[in-house]
């Protein structure tokens, strides 16, 4: 029966490629925006996504994402390195200054500044010149994708940032935030010379937990502070991406677009499904009348839907995929990431688009008589 099932399906060429790329197009349209989704709420967690040093990011209670913060005083950071099992804690710069380009326009850009001594929050991968050199003055690391947006400075070219002197030293590779602002990278010092002078000048403060220390009671004894709170990096990325779907409308506009591609699969394979029943309504008539019992025909509905849903879903992820593929090699601002709990996700919504679909058609199948055979229909 399985053999005459296909046989069916592969018969009528037209339908079953209409089932296919019905299915295919939902299939890509669930991962991709799914990927996209995953991509930006990744780019939400900002320098979160660069700085694997530290074991706690001390940060103000109010701060709900990583690139809004409440800056911190000096005295602060005396009092974490004071807390029991801290093995150092090291003062951290995130802001933001405007950089004068050559032909008159200005490109806002994203200063990290690391400490000079430790260089905890450094640059992943230097690419080009010496890590060593940022700690000269005034000296600033351009992260590669942001130099292109900076006029594709040279090393020992001069930037004006903020109408300060900042003399480009090396290039690196880093992940941008969700701004997509150009980045560049300095010490701890030269970046307060480079913004806007306030009193508090700590966007966070590092903490490495001495080994041994037990890490919750290190943070436990640092939230007790009073003033501040220490989080882990799996506790601050998802503050900020929770942040970022709650208040902001990203959340509920991929997911509609991730429901839709759900509804339209349905009821575009659905209908599909249905004519093509509809049209073989007498093969079916014929099997009744041959003492196929209800079991055999549902089992055929279901291995032809079965079959046409696992195609269509190969041929949408694999476009996916692609995609996901293509946007990193090509370090597109538009980021996507494809996991496997997306992929084996889209694969149960197929398989329920699948079934859901295939329930009429069943039903037409099993009210079919044997009588329209007779009946020339």
């Amino acid at each position: 029966m399985l053999r005459i099932a296909l046989r069916m399906l592969f018969g009528d060429r037209t339908k079953y490629l209409t089932l296919v790329l019905s299915l295919a197009f939902a299939t890509m349209l669930i991962n991709q925006q799914g990927a996209i989704f995953l991509g930006l709420l990744d780019q939400a967690t900002g320098v979160l996504q660069n700085v694997h040093q530290a074991d706690l990011w001390v940060t103000d209670p109010g701060t709900r994402w990583v690139a809004e913060y409440r800056p911190l005083a000096d005295r602060k950071l005396a009092r974490v390195r004071s807390v029991p099992g801290v093995e150092w804690a090291e003062p951290f710069y995130n802001a933001w200054a405007v950089v004068e380009l050559p032909d008159g326009a200005f490109r806002r850009v994203q200063i990290i500044g690391v400490p000079r001594g430790t260089m905890v929050g450094r640059p992943p991968e230097v690419t080009l010149g010496n890590i060593e050199d940022l700690r000269i003055p005034d000296a600033v690391m351009v992260e590669e994708v942001s130099r292109g947006l900076l006029g594709n400075p040279d090393l020992g070219d001069v930037l004006k940032m903020n109408d300060k002197r900042a003399v480009v030293v090396g290039v690196c590779k880093a992940k941008r935030g969700f701004e997509s602002n150009a980045v560049v990278y300095t010490t701890f010092e030269n970046a307060l010379r480079f913004s806007p002078g306030e009193r508090k000048r700590i966007s966070y403060v590092l903490v490495k937990v001495r080994p041994g220390e037990d890490l919750a009671r290190v943070q436990r004894d640092i939230n007790a502070l009073g003033d501040v709170v220490a989080l882990t990096h799996a506790q601050f990325r998802a503050r900020s991406i929770g942040f970022i779907v709650v208040e902001t409308g990203i959340g509920i506009n991929f997911g509609i677009t991730i429901v839709l591609g759900f509804i339209v699969g349905l009821l575009l394979s659905g209908s599909v499904l249905y004519q093509f029943t509809a049209e073989n309504l007498k093969f079916f008539a014929v099997l009744k009348a041959m003492g196929a019992g209800a079991p055999a025909l549902v089992g055929m509905v279901l291995a032809q839907s079965l079959t046409v849903g696992v195609i269509g879903y190969g041929i949408g992820v694999g476009a996916a995929g692609a995609f996901a593929i293509a946007s990193s090699v090509s370090q597109s601002e538009l980021a996507a990431v494809l996991p496997w709990e997306l992929v084996g996700g889209s694969f149960f919504a197929t398989l329920i688009t699948i079934i859901l679909a295939s329930l009429v058609s069943i039903r037409r199948v099993l009210r079919v008589q044997p009588a329209m055979i007779f009946a020339g229909t």
